[in-house]
C-alpha cells in the first residue's frame, strides 16, 4: 500500500513537471489588483523552493515595445531572461498586456516562433498571455533564453498599456524545486502611452 503511495506521487510530480515545462497555467504573469481584478500570483506558487527575486543576479527584460503605439501596427518584441549561474540550465516565461486604466487584456499576441512559444487564454479580464512552449525551454543552455512573438497594438482608446512578466531560471532537475523565479512586479515590464493621431484639417495647432 506504501509502494502504492509512492509510486502515485511520482507520476503526480512527472505530470507537474511536464505541465510547467509546456508553459505555466494562465495568470502567472504577475499582474497587481486593479479595475477590480484580484492580482495574479507569480510563478512561485508552483516554483517555491525560493523567495521571488532571491539572488538579485537574475533579470527579466522585454524589448521592442514602443513609447507611442498606433492602433493596428505590429510590433516584433521580445522577452529575454539571464542569470549568470552554471547551474541554471532551463529557462521559462509569462507575458501579457493590460490596459492601465481597465486592468483588461490590450492588444493582440501573434505568436511568430511557434516551436518555442505559444498563446494561451486566460480567465480573468479578458487577458491573453504569451509563454514558452515544452520546445522552447533552451534546455542545457547557460546564461539565459530568449523569445520572440508579435504584439498587435489595441485601439487609441484603450489608454496607456502595461506590460507584465515573469521568467524561471530552473535547474532542469526534472521538479519544481531548485528553481528561481523573477519579475519586476508590481512594476510593469514596459508601458506604452498611445500615439497622438493626426490632427484634422482646420483644427487649432
Amino acid at each position: 500500500m506504501a509502494e502504492g503511495k509512492s509510486i502515485s506521487r511520482l507520476v503526480a510530480a512527472a505530470l507537474l513537471a511536464l505541465a510547467s515545462s509546456s508553459g505555466p497555467q494562465p495568470g502567472t504573469a504577475g499582474v497587481p489588483a486593479g479595475g477590480g481584478h484580484p492580482a495574479e500570483p507569480d510563478c512561485t506558487a508552483c516554483h517555491n523552493g525560493f523567495p521571488l527575486n532571491s539572488d538579485g543576479r537574475g533579470v527579466l527584460t522585454l524589448s521592442g515595445v514602443p513609447a507611442h503605439y498606433v492602433p493596428g501596427r505590429h510590433y516584433a518584441l521580445t522577452v529575454e531572461l539571464r542569470h549568470p549561474d552554471e547551474d541554471r540550465k532551463r529557462w521559462g516565461f509569462q507575458l501579457t498586456a493590460v490596459s492601465a486604466a481597465k486592468w483588461t487584456g490590450a492588444g493582440q499576441f501573434v505568436i511568430t516562433d511557434p516551436p518555442n512559444t505559444q498563446l494561451i487564454q486566460g480567465m480573468e479580464a479578458g487577458r491573453w498571455y504569451v509563454s514558452h512552449s515544452y520546445y522552447g525551454t533552451c534546455i542545457e543552455e547557460a546564461g539565459g533564453c530568449k523569445w520572440s512573438f508579435e504584439w498587435i497594438a489595441p485601439p487609441r482608446a484603450t489608454g496607456t498599456v502595461a506590460f507584465y512578466g515573469a521568467g524561471n531560471a530552473a535547474n532542469a532537475d526534472g521538479s519544481k524545486e531548485g528553481d528561481r523565479i523573477y519579475t519586476p512586479s508590481p512594476r510593469p515590464l514596459a508601458v506604452a502611452e498611445p500615439s497622438a493621431g493626426k490632427k484634422k484639417k482646420g483644427n487649432p495647432q
